[in-house]
């Protein structure tokens, strides 16, 4: 899709968001939390492309929290195996079936890779990590994703999208989107 439209970053959806604009962005939504879900209905019929990237790794598999925690929050939750912040598979397959919806990776287990020591423990990370997102997609959602966003927005001096190339990734996404916190001027 050839376009002109600024991309906005969306992670925590709230009502403040209903009243913006929207249809002149591209809409990204990271991380595939379940608030994202829960307030599509507001998104649905704004005329503009929506992305939403997940980690394939965290995905709810029991109850879902209505709390809304921050990206954050939810996060530290997950990855102490607490997942009930984040959409279903059902939920996932049900955004893939809506109109203006594409559906891309968000890496398998969402890593934070500051605080690895050498190039090598990167690499060898990001390959592993990319194949188990590749297969889980294939598997659950019968689809070679094109689409990624570089968890915590980091593509680490072009490492992460050269080797994500291979593995056909065609569209990368990252700290060049605007955050939808500045259309909210907070």
């Amino acid at each position: 899709m050839m376009t002109n439209k600024k991309i906005l970053m969306i992670h925590e959806v709230t009502e403040k968001l209903f009243n913006l604009p929207l249809e002149n962005y591209i809409l990204t939504f990271d991380d595939g939390l379940y608030s994202q879900y829960y307030h599509f209905k507001h998104f649905e019929s704004i005329d503009t492309e929506k992305i939403f990237f997940v980690s394939s790794n965290i995905i709810c598999d029991g109850n879902q929290s209505n709390n809304f925690l921050t990206c954050s929050e939810s996060h530290k939750k997950a990855f102490l195996g607490n997942k009930e912040d984040y959409m279903t598979l059902e939920q996932v397959k049900e955004l893939m079936s809506k109109p203006n919806v594409s559906i891309g990776g968000h890496s398998h287990d969402h890593k934070n890779l500051i605080n690895f020591v050498s190039l090598y423990e990167k690499i060898t990370y990001i390959e592993n990590d990319t194949k188990s997102m590749i297969e889980w997609f294939k598997i659950n959602l019968n689809l070679k994703p094109t689409k990624f966003c570089f968890p915590y927005n980091n593509d680490y001096n072009g490492l992460y999208k050269s080797l994500l190339k291979k593995y056909g990734f065609t569209d990368f996404y990252g700290s060049e989107r605007t955050p939808i916190e500045t259309l909210l001027h907070i």
